[in-house]
């Protein structure tokens, strides 16, 4: 028996034999006539491409554009122009594909913006498969033959999607990212997922038995019988959990205050999963999902995108988040440029009331979905009261181009406001005093901007803390606007889900988690283990400490109880 020690990227616990991916290895390359690898190229390409259909089609909506893009990347001028630029210099094709594709990610990977930080997967990924393809090695679908964890160096979503699902137990990698697009899919597809667990778990698994504690962040290869037991009865258990009565019954405190659990969510498929999995509503619905088809969507299609995700929910609230798009994360069609701090320029709101066609028409089909069921919508990166008014003059104008066509809509669909950016923090009042239905409070970026801190940034990552007083202190004062208001305040971002945090959010009286679907059960769990009265000591106490530290060790503490 040994265990390997790694990270968690999606809690869950399997058992059962192991496989290993290994990739092949490249072939000897011999680069022929410039004329002669560039038609190989533009062959390759043209497969590829082929390949990541085949994988757009099979993936659920919710990963659908990880594919998409990789497929828009190798049809990028840039990308296509370093692959000519190096067979022009003698190179041979796969070569050259791999050498512009590790220039690109490189190029990613230094980008301080997260989420363009992560697409240098993608571009690996996609370039791997065009440089396999001209060695004669088409990358495949792992053939899995029993049910097996999957274990490699790294994975890549195009590794994941389309092996069998019955098939596929858990995941493994020596190295990865928890905010990897594989780890991303694997939280999607409920599977339990172990990154970080070292080089030399390859070189041990092969034709090994294993227990794969994700919950515990652990690969066990051989385990003894004792040790199974114990696993797969906490397995039994957590199993009953589900299928058992706490997901049947509204979430409450230990003593009884009703609280709401809402899901986090891009599609139809991923809100059923929430439902099923006992989620109250949807908090979030992402809505950038329906700009990534390559080219403008119409009215129709998005109405008909917002009416599938109401049915998907069921008949429970559906939040939607407008367009939270800017320069460093705009679709190709809409050909923005980048300004010199993408982070501090056109984003969310700002970006969208630039762009008033396109604005009015998501906000038309909105507002027609909204009639079919419970909608409310959300404007994500609101400034303070200028932009909100800004917002609800373009709401008006769009409601009255409805009545000149006739069109139903509900008149009275809530809107509120993403509190992200510290300024709104600060004008909570004021947003609530001009009609502003709700608050979603988004730590993500909110605590980002209130410490000055690029959570991607490692010289600074230290700085991005959620346990930071000044962080805690700015939630409690939106909670308290909202009470005063009387309007909701819901919590969407990974605070929501920290179970150290729970109770000082109770605290602070915050009545609405968002979380991700496979947070939701651990969600409904901590808020049940507290009272309110146990709550609001631990967050009076939280606010007489001074820093993180402090904090996070109370907390800690505090959970040992």
């Amino acid at each position: 028996m040994r265990t390997y020690l790694g990270v968690t990227a999606s809690r869950g616990l399997a058992v059962g034999p192991v496989f290993r991916l290994d990739r092949a290895a490249p072939t000897a390359r011999i680069a022929g006539l410039p004329e002669l690898e560039t038609a190989r190229l533009n062959a390759a390409l043209d497969l590829a491409k082929q390949e990541l259909d085949g994988l757009q089609a099979q993936a659920a909506p919710s990963d659908r554009d990880i594919f998409l893009f990789q497929r828009m990347l190798l049809e990028d001028k840039s990308l296509l122009e370093g692959m000519r630029g190096h067979i022009a210099e003698g190179s041979e094709a796969a070569d050259a594909v791999e050498a512009t594709g590790l220039q690109f990610a490189h190029r990613l990977r230094n980008v301080q913006d997260e989420y363009i930080s992560q697409r240098s997967a993608d571009v690996l990924d996609a370039c791997q498969r065009v440089s396999a393809i001209l060695d004669g090695n088409p990358r495949g679908t792992p053939i899995l033959t029993e049910p097996s964890i999957l274990v490699a160096d790294s994975l890549y979503p195009s590794d994941i999607v389309g092996v069998d699902r019955n098939l596929l137990l858990g995941l493994a990698t020596a190295a990865g990212s928890s905010q990897s697009h594989a780890a991303i899919i694997a939280r999607t597809m409920g599977l339990p997922a172990v990154i970080q667990l070292g080089r030399d778990v390859l070189a041990d698994c092969s034709g090994s038995m294993a227990a794969l504690d994700a919950d515990n962040g652990r690969l066990i290869l051989n385990p003894d019988p004792q040790l199974l037991n114990q696993l797969e009865e906490r397995h039994r258990c957590t199993v009953n959990l589900v299928s058992g009565d706490l997901l049947l019954r509204p979430c409450r405190t230990a003593d009884g205050t009703r609280v709401y659990i809402m899901a986090n969510c891009t599609a139809p498929d991923d809100i059923e999963a929430a439902m099923a999995m006992g989620a109250e509503g949807v908090g979030l619905l992402r809505s950038e999902y329906s700009l990534l088809s390559g080219t403008p969507p119409t009215e129709e299609q998005q109405y008909q995108y917002y009416k599938n995700c109401l049915l998907a929910a069921g008949g429970r609230p559906v939040t939607v988040r407008t367009f939270d798009i800017g320069e460093e994360r705009a679709p190709v069609w809409l050909q923005v440029p980048m300004g010199p701090n993408p982070a501090l320029g056109l984003r969310g709101l700002r970006f969208c009331l630039t762009q008033p066609e396109l604005f009015r028409m998501q906000l038309r089909a909105l507002l027609r979905a909204a009639a079919q069921a419970s909608l409310s919508v959300v404007f994500p990166m609101v400034g303070g009261p200028e932009e909100w008014d800004a917002a609800m003059a373009q709401v008006e104008l769009a409601k009255e181009e409805l009545r000149e066509r006739g069109e139903a809509f509900r008149e009275n669909t809530p809107f509120g406001c993403m509190i992200e950016v510290p300024s709104a923090a600060l004008t909570a009042d004021a947003l609530a005093s001009r009609g502003c239905a709700f608050f979603s409070i988004g730590t993500n970026d909110l605590i980002q901007y209130l410490m000055a801190a690029d959570r991607g940034n490692p010289n600074v990552a230290y700085l991005y803390q959620p346990c930071d007083p000044a962080v805690l202190r700015a939630i409690q004062a939106v909670i308290q606007a909202g009470a005063r208001a009387g309007i909701p305040v819901g919590l969407c971002g990974e605070m929501a889900s920290d179970a150290m945090l729970t109770p000082v959010l109770l605290g602070f009286g915050l009545e609405r988690f968002s979380v991700s679907p496979s947070a939701i059960l651990n969600t409904r769990r901590e808020i049940s283990r507290w009272s309110i009265q146990e709550a609001q000591e631990v967050a009076e106490h939280v606010l007489t400490l001074e820093t993180a530290a402090e904090v996070a060790a109370y907390l800690a503490e505090v959970r040992k109880r």
